[in-house]
């Protein structure tokens, strides 16, 4: 006779039991692996040199290892959720992502050569985009099922998930980019020989740099300059606002204009353009409400410290409530749900603002700024959650009735966070 509790974990499973043709004998093996980290010095060891076939079979060796064992305990984590939350469609979908992504990348036998290490990039980079939906797409399920279970289980089950797919996605994407930049080094090379070949170019300058200081290391960017950046995702967000309401605010970029930052452009985009979608939203809505004659422009300000950048976003929005400051962190909150006229950050308004720009910008947040997640309370603390991910800091301060001010602390990831553990 079987035990309750055995009862319980055969149903918890059969909810998710919808591929038949999965060996969960082979998802438990793999899952009951310990985790062999990296840290951020491993990651960036081949940046002062020109990739070799070693180095590539390194990195995918490395990776080929690692990424099934990280899949399959995420595929197990759900095992441990209730039926009924197991049940939702939204989070048995994103589960048989997670299942299809391992059932893919360990079928490949250990890899030795180039032709295979190219075939399994490729499987990778395939893999990737099908997780790039799984945040919004757990953020619908959880809503949906938030009666079925206590606020601490599910923000815990969410920060697992989304700690846990940002060190898939660094170590996952770190390899596709070297692959990349290996190939283009090669080409470039062979280039580079061609004309030194037929021309007068000294043989000793081939292939020692003569294209210019590299900044990238796979997915990493040696030498990002966050104003620029901040002035990219401001003309987005921008844009997106004039396209919603017809009007938007004006924005400017002051402070250290020219430092630079070691850090990951993806990560990057999406906190800062969930930051900027929150106060062009809560800007506009305040206007209309208000009565105000014109929208105040967004002050972006960027300051150097030792080993990191800060970025303090500056909107008069009208502030967050005191009743909601308490929420801002929480998943699965937002006030477009709870009936106050902002959202995550922001004061009054009709709160259709964001509603639009998540439709108007479902491919460009989905490749890399965090996927069409408005509505659904998950910006504010994901991004929180990505800036704390590599030793940096999110922080809100609001004035009630004038507006918030933003303040980023991102480490270089270059020097003072290279014994950070992925």
């Amino acid at each position: 006779m079987l035990s309750p509790r055995r009862l319980l974990h055969l149903s918890r499973r059969r909810c998710f039991a919808t591929k038949s043709h999965y060996d969960e004998t082979v998802v438990y093996k793999y899952a009951s692996q310990q985790i062999k980290p990296v840290s951020i010095g491993q990651l960036l060891k081949y940046r002062r040199q020109p990739l070799s076939v070693e180095n590539i079979l390194d990195s995918v060796g490395y990776t080929q290892a690692e990424l099934p064992v990280r899949l399959a305990k995420r595929v197990i984590s759900f095992h441990k959720l209730p039926f009924i939350v197991g049940t939702n469609p939204h989070i048995a979908r994103v589960y048989n992502q997670y299942y299809e992504a391992f059932d893919r990348l360990h079928a490949f036998a250990p890899i030795s050569d180039l032709e295979a290490e190219w075939d399994f990039t490729r499987a990778l980079e395939r893999q990737t985009q099908v997780l790039l939906d799984v945040i919004p797409t757990i953020a619908q399920g959880f809503l949906e099922c938030q009666l079925y279970m206590p606020r601490e289980e599910r923000t815990s089950f969410i920060n697992d998930l989304i700690r846990s797919r940002i060190g898939l996605r660094v170590i996952g994407e770190q390899h596709v980019a070297l692959s990349y930049q290996f190939r283009e080094e090669q080409k470039k090379a062979k280039q580079n020989h061609n004309a030194a070949v037929s021309s007068t170019v000294e043989p000793g300058r081939v292939g020692l740099g003569a294209t210019g200081e590299d900044v990238w290391v796979g997915a990493i960017h040696t030498r990002l300059l966050p104003a620029r950046m901040m002035e990219q995702c401001g003309q987005m967000v921008q844009s997106m606002c004039e396209m919603h309401y017809g009007t938007a605010p004006g924005y400017y970029v002051d402070g250290d204009v020219d430092e630079t930052i070691s850090y990951i452009p993806s990560h990057f985009e999406y906190i800062t353009c969930e930051l900027l979608k929150n106060a062009f939203r809560a800007t506009v809505d305040f206007s209309h409400s208000s009565n105000r004659s014109s929208h105040p422009p967004i002050q972006i300000t960027i300051t150097k410290g030792e080993g990191y950048v800060g970025v303090r976003i500056r909107d008069q929005g009208g502030g967050i409530s005191k009743d909601n400051m308490r929420n801002v962190f929480e998943y699965s909150w937002s006030s477009m749900q709870s009936g106050d006229s902002a959202d995550e950050h922001g004061a009054n308004g009709s709160g259709s603002l964001m509603a639009g720009m998540s439709l108007q910008t479902n491919l460009a947040l989905q490749h890399g700024i965090g996927g069409p997640i408005a509505g659904l309370g998950f910006g504010l603390p994901m991004a929180r959650l990505y800036a704390g991910y590599f030793g940096g800091s999110l922080d809100i301060v609001s004035m009630e009735g004038y507006g918030c001010d933003v303040f980023l602390k991102l480490r270089s990831i270059e020097g003072s966070v290279e014994n950070k553990q992925i």
